[in-house]
């Protein structure tokens, strides 16, 4: 066991993982906002050329916009409640969707205009994410789980390589590598250590898990959630003792719970 785990307390170079919701319920407003708006335009704009083609057609592309922008609407309010409360009212898997494609972009983007830390974003669709796969309620064959680790959690000065075959530790406990790797067994899950998000990203193909457990930064973790969409992703934010990069750190606890969320239950 990596003895910076107990110790740790952040760093200059590490924010702490606590999912700003109020000021990511904000953003998801706002962005609801301006799709409704931008689909009253689209609306208004045409009308006119649209009424010399026939005189229902407004209303035709009326009803459709507002329809859309209803159904919008409807899933902003829910995931909004959802990011205030710390759990879904009502939840459908299309939110997910909606969520990773549609509103985050706008999110980032918002809150790029109004001077909101990315990270505070990214830790609060983390959070999002994770609830909304762990309400999909399916289960996966061990076999069909992949375990994504990044390569800044092995010890710097280890002459080790991992990146090629995780079984190459000799379990020295001076990273948390080893203690994967009991898991991974224990649990018979594939475990890979990766060298960046385009590596990651590689694996997850040749590989065609049904679901991943991934660990990596908020910034690595939002963008592999996209990416790997509509693939479940369970994402863990790492620690940081030393900042960002260099011989990060993971709850193996987390790593655990996360596994015994995705897996059936013994005996099942």
């Amino acid at each position: 066991m990596n003895s910076n785990e107990e110790k740790w307390t952040g760093s200059p170079e590490s924010v702490p993982y606590n999912p700003g919701r109020g000021a990511f319920a904000a953003l998801m407003a706002f962005s609801a906002v301006g799709l409704i708006l931008a689909g009253f335009l689209f609306w208004v704009i045409p009308t006119i050329g649209l009424s010399n083609i026939h005189p229902m057609l407004p209303y035709v592309t009326g009803g459709i916009l507002a329809a859309g922008s209803l159904v919008l609407a409807g899933g902003a309010i829910l995931i909004t409640i959802a990011a205030i409360k710390g759990k879904f009212l009502f939840y459908s898997p299309w939110f997910r969707g909606l969520l990773v494609k549609v509103f985050l972009p706008l999110m980032i983007m918002a809150g790029g205009i109004l001077r909101i830390p990315r990270i505070k974003i990214e830790q609060a669709f983390i959070d999002l994410n994770n609830q909304m796969v762990k309400l999909m309620g399916r289960k996966f064959k061990p076999e069909k789980l992949l375990i994504l680790m990044p390569h800044c959690i092995q010890f710097d000065n280890c002459k080790i390589k991992v990146t090629r075959n995780v079984r190459n530790c000799v379990g020295c406990g001076k990273c948390e590598i080893g203690e994967l790797v009991s898991l991974s067994d224990e649990f018979g899950i594939t475990l890979y250590i990766s060298t960046g998000g385009t590596v990651a990203r590689r694996k997850v193909y040749e590989e065609r898990p049904d679901a991943v457990i991934a660990v990596a930064c908020e910034r690595d973790l939002t963008s592999g959630v996209q990416d790997a969409y509509p693939l479940p992703v369970l994402a863990i934010v790492n620690k940081r003792p030393r900042g960002y990069c260099m011989e990060t750190g993971v709850a193996i606890e987390e790593v655990r719970q996360a596994i015994v969320e995705l897996m059936p239950a013994v005996g099942a």
